[in-house]
């Protein structure tokens, strides 16, 4: 007879720590760090996670001009710091490094993510799968593991129905920008690779640090490269920021279960009222740095489509639509935007929370950062029902997120269920 499942309730306080690193400045992003650490300590965060190359800064071109950054899973000032920040903060700390390989012979690097756990031990080292172009320029591997789950402990973080407090292993994962995307910017869309492995392989956290570009970014699309350096070049000015962007000047956003209520949001400074009551702002690129960035936002929850409630599934599987599909496929894939064969939604009443921590700022005078770190809940309800795919669809909550264009931190309760 099988053992029936029990449900848990997790509850895990989350921290999303946003930075504007730039490139040969690491001491100084690690001084902003320690700033914020000392901001949220009291608050006992289970988990502070940080974006992608968190301390380097991103935009290398070369293999010679990261070499200085490269290190081990293990060394080097991103592990030195997650080390402190674990045992300081007795939590998980999550962050963006560039990895030296340990093939030397062949020098193979990685764009990674090191996990360390609330002893300061290391409990799992990601590379990203899916590379971005920047990543292509300084000689990045792929990992050849493709993406992973993990089990991520924590202790007395999971209450029963009779409110009891269990310890609790937590399938997770990692994910690092580009992987968000469709492989290489070729693979068909609706593919949605990386959330489809982890919605058949019930990932119940992801933790994804980010270096993912704002809209107003110069890319190898852009039509008219040197004005759009331009016009970031002149909003930057008109908002009396340097080239590179705001340091220092922090969104604070704190909400929490116990009544706990902080915001310091920069947006209220004179300089962005002054823009908002001029005529600049027509053509300003940068309207909204104190406020989120909704069509970022709204575009990293479509690429989570698998989690999201869709109610043209139910035709899709009455009809068999996907068997086709899903054939092709076997031995590959269980499931394609979320659908199977037999069943019509593969995350229907389950619970998955996604951390997403980007990073803000502006590299090379030309890369734009889109920050709006942000954490989401997926519910797995509402199946029937919903047609959107974004922030509307009910069966996501964005539980909350920081600025465009502001350093800062967020810190949030988050509960969810899981069966054990």
């Amino acid at each position: 007879m099988a053992q029936q499942l029990r449900k848990l309730t997790v509850g895990l306080r989350i921290a999303v720590i946003q930075l504007n690193p730039q490139i040969g400045h690491v001491s100084e992003t690690i001084a902003r760090v320690n700033a914020l650490i000392s901001r949220i300590e009291k608050y006992k965060p289970d988990i502070v996670v940080f974006p992608e190359f968190a301390l380097s800064g991103y935009n290398f071109h070369s293999r010679q001009q990261i070499e200085p950054y490269l290190n081990t899973a293990g060394q080097g000032p991103e592990w030195d710091l997650c080390q402190r920040i674990s045992r300081q903060l007795s939590c998980v700390t999550v962050m963006g490094y560039p990895e030296k390989g340990d093939d030397r012979s062949e020098q193979v690097n990685y764009n990674s993510v090191i996990v360390v756990n609330s002893k300061g031990e290391l409990a799992f080292n990601y590379r990203k799968s899916f590379l971005y172009q920047t990543d292509e320029e300084w000689g990045c591997s792929e990992n050849p593991a493709g993406f992973q789950t993990f089990k991520l402990p924590f202790a007395k973080k999971a209450r029963d129905s009779d409110g009891r407090l269990h310890d609790i292993s937590i399938k997770s994962a990692v994910g690092i920008c580009m992987d968000l995307s469709p492989y290489k910017f070729e693979a068909p869309f609706q593919d949605f690779e990386f959330s489809s492995f982890h919605a058949e392989n019930a990932t119940e956290l992801i933790l994804f640090p980010m270096a993912w570009l704002s809209s107003v970014s110069v890319t190898s699309s852009t039509e008219n490269p040197s004005l759009r350096r331009k016009e970031i070049a002149e909003s930057l000015k008109s908002l009396h920021l340097p080239m590179f962007g705001s340091q220092g000047d922090y969104h604070l956003d704190v909400n929490l279960l116990d009544g706990t209520s902080v915001k310091e949001n920069p947006e209220v400074s004179a300089r962005e009222r002054a823009l908002e009551s001029s005529n600049a702002e027509e053509t300003h690129i940068f309207k909204r740095l104190g406020q989120p960035d909704m069509s970022n936002l709204n575009y990293w929850i479509l690429r989570f489509m698998p989690f999201l409630a869709y109610e043209d599934r139910k035709s899709w599987l009455m009809e068999g639509l996907l068997n086709p599909i899903l054939s092709k496929i076997r031995g590959l894939r269980t499931s394609y935007m979320g659908g199977t064969c037999n069943k019509p939604w593969v995350f229907e009443n389950r619970n998955a929370v996604a951390i997403m921590c980007n990073r803000c700022g502006v590299e090379d005078g030309s890369t734009v950062f889109a920050g709006t770190s942000s954490i989401f809940k997926f519910n797995g309800q509402h199946g029937d029902t919903e047609k959107s795919l974004d922030s509307s669809n009910s069966s996501v909550d964005v539980v909350g997120s920081l600025s465009e264009g502001y350093e800062g931190v967020l810190v949030r309760d988050v509960e969810f269920e899981v069966n054990r």
